[in-house]
């Protein structure tokens, strides 16, 4: 009986572990034992093989052979197979299971390859064909919508990109998604999203004034409001066609579209015009009553010569918009024409509503009136009767055939007037008569009044005759002409609308609730009064007469009669009485200084004329008096020369009697002489000096009262 070599092994390696020798087991180091390998190829990274039957396993890294460290027994089973594979590669096994037999196992083999998938994704909007190319050169070519695989499969981890090489004949492919790395699954959302082709439509615009809308394909509008070139935002597919029309003209134009209609091609749309230019109308009318011929213009010019009647229009039409006046240039020989209608802004049609009505000729007679008080009544051509009754301008009614005579004449006379017509007669030409004057003149009387008068200040009225000294014609509404600024001062005229004449009177009555300085030269007037007389008119406060108003509510007033002559003062007694314009003050001196008396002031300051009490009268200053004072006057200050005297006021006697100033003689000596007054009339009152004790001056006291 053959005995078994791998028990002899055994066998052997036993024995020597008992003489003791190591490794008496079945393991690798036993040389009767096997071992597993064989070839791996095509590997690209590391692949781990495992011998299930002994869980052996083995990292290989290269191509070429490989052994598993493990030994096996004769008919022991193995079984080779790929732990883990390489990355992006899958190993497959062959021979890699069987029994040992005898021999070391070294036919198994390891085949490697790498790990492939597909490469594709999805096509939309196609229309025609489109070539895609893939990175390394391949090229798809598809005609349809829809999903899309390249032939060649691609490696796991190598780097992919889709392009598209050739574009559809009419639209516009583009990839996305089409670019990256290979994983382990097949590429399936490379996109592909074509688009026809779509162009521009443009257009060049001319002529334009104000705003065009324009439309392209009944949408897509555009507003325009200047010249140029304008182009629709909406491009068009190509193949399809376009057409630009306009939507809204211009207010006053029209516009045309020229080239505006096509299909659209490979290239934007560029030659559309749009040419706009101003509506034009005609303007015209008719002609009615014409008598000859008339010349009509339009707006200054193109002139059109009519001669019958009818409708007519002028030659050169007019813009839309624009204002359109119809004249007349050239009348018929013997009428007037109107123009109605002629006038106004232009629309979009034919004006045919102008309007020429001719008349014959006729003018009016007029003129102008001038100074009528009352009423007066004219004729023309003994007729068409005119009652006027104030100054201004006057027209007849019946107007007067041009060629035909006219003659105004008055009717009528005013019942205090006699009226003259000046340029009332003649030939009727060939426009109004606007120069007839009426001149109305009263029938003059004259005047006589009083010389002076005085008004009363809120106390009674007071009366001013006036006298008609005419022989013939009554005086008419008589007045006096009042200073402006008499305002406080009341006139009652109605006495005097009529004053008969030869000696026939009225009583000018007046009243007031304020004093103001007299003033002279008061014109006496009336409607038809001659040389009208003059008065002299002044004011009284309790009776006194003012020849000062100081305030509001006072006024300075010289007493009605003189005082008995007396001396001034003292001679040698010096008062302190030097004031030039304030006699209260120098009264006041005067008396309150010992040994001066008999004196005029004392005698003033004592006087209780009116009933007024001691110390209320003064003696005036010599400014008070007159004007004069050697020059050193005020020139605005009122005084009794002036304010009364010269007027015819007062009662005061003239050179060569003196008044006593109470002003001591500045200029001298204050302690022996004092100034005098001396009233002339015409204006030469003068004022010397005396001594204090002259005894023959007179004396005329002042006072200030209330009103």
């Amino acid at each position: 009986m053959k005995t078994n070599s791998r028990v002899l092994r055994s066998f052997i390696a036993c024995a020597a572990m008992m003489l003791g020798i190591s490794g008496c087991d079945d393991s690798n180091s036993d040389l009767s034992l096997m071992t597993i390998g064989g070839t791996v190829t095509g590997l690209s990274g590391s692949v781990t093989l495992v011998n299930t039957s002994r869980d052996s396993q083995l990292v290989v890294s290269a191509d070429g052979t490989f052994t598993f460290a493990t030994r096996q027994g004769e008919s022991s089973a193995y079984a080779v197979a790929v732990l883990t594979q390489p990355a992006g590669q899958t190993c497959t096994v062959g021979n890699g299971s069987g029994t040992v037999e005898g021999a070391n196992v070294t036919g198994v083999s390891v085949v490697c390859a790498a790990n492939t998938v597909t490469l594709g994704g999805a096509v939309s909007g196609l229309s025609g064909s489109v070539i895609l190319q893939r990175a390394g050169g391949e090229v798809l070519s598809i005609s349809a919508n829809g999903a899309f695989t390249f032939p060649t499969a691609v490696a796991e981890g190598s780097i992919y990109a889709v392009d598209v090489k050739t574009q559809p004949a009419s639209g516009t492919c583009t990839v996305t998604q089409g670019s990256g790395v290979v994983g382990s699954a097949n590429v399936t959302n490379v996109a592909v999203a074509c688009v026809p082709n779509a162009f521009t439509t443009g257009a060049t615009t001319s002529g334009l004034v104000g705003t065009v809308v324009l439309q392209n394909n009944g949408a897509d509008t555009q507003t325009i409001s200047t010249d140029g070139v304008v182009t629709f935002p909406t491009p068009v597919t190509q193949g399809t066609r376009y057409a630009v029309t306009v939507f809204t003209h211009p207010t006053d134009q029209t516009c045309s579209v020229g080239n505006g209609t096509g299909v659209m091609g490979g290239a934007n749309v560029t030659n559309v015009t749009v040419v706009c230019s101003t509506n034009t109308f005609s303007i015209g009318g008719a002609v009615s009553g014409l008598v000859g011929s008339i010349v009509l213009l339009d707006n200054g010019g193109d002139a059109l010569a009519i001669s019958a009647n009818g409708t007519f229009s002028f030659a050169t039409p007019v813009a839309q918009g624009s204002t359109y006046t119809v004249t007349i240039q050239t009348h018929p020989a013997t009428q007037t024409c109107t123009v109605d209608n002629g006038t106004a802004t232009l629309g979009a049609a034919n004006v045919s509503t102008v309007t020429v009505t001719c008349s014959t000729n006729a003018y009016t007679v007029g003129g102008a009136v001038a100074a009528l008080s009352g009423s007066v009544t004219l004729l023309d051509n003994s007729g068409d009767a005119l009652a006027l009754s104030a100054d201004g301008s006057f027209t007849f009614a019946t107007p007067i055939a041009q060629g035909s005579t006219y003659n105004v004449t008055v009717q009528t006379q005013p019942a205090t007037q006699t009226c003259t017509v000046n340029n009332g007669s003649g030939t009727m030409g060939g426009s109004d008569v606007t120069n007839v004057t009426l001149t109305c003149a009263y029938n003059d009387t004259t005047l006589s009044v009083s010389a002076t008068g005085t008004i009363p200040v809120n106390n009674s009225s007071a009366t001013l005759t006036v006298t008609n000294t005419g022989i013939a014609n009554a005086a008419y509404n008589v007045h006096a002409i009042l200073p402006a600024g008499w305002t406080a001062v009341t006139q009652d005229a109605s006495n005097c609308a009529s004053i008969a004449p030869n000696g026939g009177t009225c009583a000018l009555t007046f009243t007031s609730t304020a004093p103001y300085v007299a003033q002279g030269n008061i014109s006496i007037t009336g409607d038809n009064i001659t040389a009208p007389p003059a008065t002299a008119l002044a004011f009284t406060v309790g009776g006194y007469l003012v020849f000062s108003v100081d305030s509001l509510t006072s006024a300075s007033v010289i007493d009605t009669a003189d005082l008995a002559a007396v001396q001034w003062g003292t001679e040698g007694i010096e008062t302190g009485a030097t004031d030039l314009t304030n006699g209260a003050s120098n009264t006041n001196a005067i008396v309150n200084t010992a040994g001066v008396a008999p004196s005029a002031a004392i005698n003033c300051n004592s006087s209780t004329s009116g009933g007024a009490t001691t110390g209320t009268w003064y003696l005036p200053a010599i400014c008070q008096l007159a004007g004069s004072g050697g020059g050193v006057c005020p020139t605005a200050l009122p005084n009794i020369d002036s304010n009364l005297f010269q007027l015819g006021f007062a009662g005061l006697n003239a050179s060569p009697d003196w008044y006593w100033s109470s002003t001591e003689n500045p200029y001298y000596s204050s302690a022996t002489q004092a100034l005098l007054q001396a009233f002339q009339s015409g204006g030469g009152s003068y004022q010397p000096a005396a001594t204090k004790n002259f005894p023959a001056a007179d004396v005329r006291c002042v006072r200030s009262i209330n009103y």
